[in-house]
């Protein structure tokens, strides 16, 4: 009788070691804002509202198409747009919101947000910003509010628009001195379309702490416009990491927290073209991420 000899083989599973799924991240974008005093040539004058009604007067498709051009050349693609370069009042009757609209797309561009204050002095002046940023395309407007009416009392009504056009508002600091003061603009939470658009560089003109600041508002927050102010203080912004707020903690938070919002550059000299000091603040923001 033959010898059968059965062989077993043990196959060997080997178990692939699984990557960690990559955290998403929050997306950086440039704001327009930047070029606040591009259209004067950037003639030192610190006066904001000067800027403003010259960009407003003079921005053309030509001019704007320089502005996106250079946006993109340095790195950015994710903008938004100033509401002095697409204004809800002085160009919502023209043709230069489908150039806008057009050349955003030529550049593959997201639109993060509509930046701007608003300046309501009666609830039927609040619909207008709100309709116009629905036909730009942005998801969300950031700005402060300047007007005679209240932040309470325009909240309502912005959140009644946001409702209407399906977008969202995010409240901008500046002149206030203490995060509860900021709380209390937004109604503490109660409007959901409404939240925080925070300015770290007017936290630090203010005394508030930044860091503080995005840990408390962490659940209304909205959107982070990333700002240096200069170690003497006054006006001048700089390059992030070259100032007197702690930008390098507060991203670092973020990205530890898992917070997926917009976190745009914001660095608006009034004497010097700012791309190249954002280039680098951008090259910083992406290792601190």
């Amino acid at each position: 009788m033959p010898l059968i000899a059965t062989i077993h083989i043990h196959s060997v599973q080997y178990q692939k070691t699984k990557e960690p799924t990559p955290m998403p991240k929050p997306t950086i974008s440039f704001i327009t804002a930047n070029y606040v005093a591009r259209a004067l040539n950037y003639n030192g004058d610190l006066d904001w509202a000067t800027h403003d009604a010259a960009t407003t007067g003079l921005i053309d498709g030509h001019s704007f198409s320089a502005i996106v051009g250079d946006i993109a050349a340095a790195g950015f693609d994710h903008i938004d747009i100033w509401t002095a370069h697409c204004h809800y009042l002085a160009h919502h009757d023209s043709d230069y919101l489908e150039v806008v609209k057009g050349l955003c797309s030529a550049y593959d561009f997201t639109l993060s947000s509509y930046a701007g204050g608003l300046r309501p002095s009666k609830p039927s002046e609040i619909e207008a910003p709100f309709r116009f940023m629905k036909q730009l395309g942005a998801p969300l407007l950031a700005g402060g509010i300047f007007g005679t009416m209240s932040a309470q009392e325009a909240m309502p009504h912005i959140q009644a628009a946001c409702e209407k056009y399906d977008v969202r508002y995010a409240f901008e600091n500046h002149p206030e001195t203490s995060i509860d003061e900021i709380l209390d603009k937004i109604g503490r939470g109660r409007f959901s379309r409404c939240g925080v658009a925070l300015d770290t560089g007017w936290c630090g003109r203010q005394g508030i702490d930044a860091l503080e600041a995005v840990k408390r508002l962490r659940e209304h927050l909205m959107i982070v416009h990333l700002k240096d102010i200069d170690k003497n203080g006054g006006e001048n912004t700089c390059t992030l990491g070259d100032g007197m707020v702690p930008v390098e903690k507060v991203v670092r938070f973020l990205i530890e927290d898992g917070w997926q919002g917009s976190i745009s550059i914001e660095h608006s000299a009034y004497d010097h073209d700012p791309v190249p000091e954002i280039v680098t603040s951008r090259s910083r923001l992406l290792q601190w991420m």
